[in-house]
């Protein structure tokens, strides 16, 4: 099996990649409260030598970069990236806020 990284998508921030060198799996919406703060997508790595563009818009402007894959982490399985996704949960919210926060498989 190949590689696999997370894609993250917010309002302001969103990851573009050609499906043919970069495969979505499984998609995760990142609840806190009632409210969607986020979409995660582990994906697998078809082409290593492909480029993520990355849309963010910021204070009115509007900035557009391309990535190599080579500076985002990767996972050798689905259940180690999964395990990172969880983590970023645990991570997100204080301990108060923590019973706020969930994933969702979308």
């Amino acid at each position: 099996m190949g590689k696999f990284i997370i894609l993250t998508n917010k309002q302001t921030f969103q990851t573009k990649v050609d499906p043919n060198k970069i495969k979505p799996i499984e998609t995760y919406s990142f609840h806190f409260f009632d409210e969607i703060k986020a979409q995660y997508t582990i994906a697998e790595v078809v082409d290593e030598n492909t480029k993520i563009r990355l849309y963010e818009n910021y204070e009115g402007k509007e900035y557009i970069n391309d990535i190599r894959l080579k500076f985002f982490e990767t996972f050798d399985t689905i259940e180690a990236a999964k395990n990172e996704l969880n983590e970023i949960v645990k991570a997100s919210g204080n301990s108060e806020d923590s019973k706020y926060t969930k994933l969702v498989r979308i």
